[in-house]
């Protein structure tokens, strides 16, 4: 008997550690999360779980932050999300029927399927306003109501940024997208006009 209530204080002493360690842990991260940020929630990849609904908010002090290393930091844009925004925002337009989008790293290339009675350059200008109003202003949006582009953008969707022969490939699909209309929006002009279907819908990080 005195052996088995042995084994069960063990255990209890064994799970009190264990906890304590993982409480520590959780602390620790709360801590650095603290330190990081000076009130609010930090930025996505922390274990505490948004809000069905919450905003964004981060607030830093100048002097957290290595001044050399931001300057040097790399925008990253998660691109599949961002593709899948774009083709979404499209498809709420009644104009359209089909929609493929690829998100490089500096581009949006856009391939569309059209109502048969519809303005080939309102249907380019609405394509890409909808991109360009979804994107860093870096970035620069060709759109193809070509029935072959959807192959060409198609052939892009398992590349990387770092494949062999990369850049040709997107500048020979850029090329061919562009015998299409483009709409009235300029490449450089960056200007964001909200045109998606639904003005309400909200936009997650």
């Amino acid at each position: 008997m005195n052996k088995f209530w042995k084994t069960i204080s063990l255990f209890g002493i064994l799970t009190l550690i264990t906890t304590g360690c993982q409480e520590t842990k959780e602390e620790e991260a709360r801590n650095k999360m603290d330190d990081d940020t000076l009130n609010g929630n930090a930025m996505d990849g922390y274990n505490e779980k948004p809000k069905d609904g919450q905003v964004g908010y981060v607030r830093f002090n100048k002097n957290q932050l290595d001044q050399e290393s931001e300057e040097h930091r790399e925008i990253k844009v998660n691109r599949e999300e961002m593709a899948d925004m774009i083709s979404r925002m499209v498809l709420r337009y009644d104009q359209f029927d089909d929609v493929a989008t690829v998100v490089t790293d500096n581009e949006v290339l856009v391939a569309y399927q059209k109502a048969n009675d519809f303005d080939r350059n309102k249907a380019a200008d609405m394509v890409r306003k909808t991109a360009y109003s979804l994107v860093p202003s870096f970035y620069h949006v060709y759109v193809s109501d070509n029935p072959a582009s959807f192959g060409d953008v198609q052939s892009l969707s398992n590349s990387t940024v770092y494949d062999q022969g990369y850049n040709d490939q997107i500048n020979s699909i850029i090329k061919k997208m562009k015998e299409s209309p483009q709409g009235n929006v300029k490449e450089t002009d960056h200007e964001r006009t909200n045109s998606g279907g639904n003005e309400e819908t909200p936009m997650e990080n």
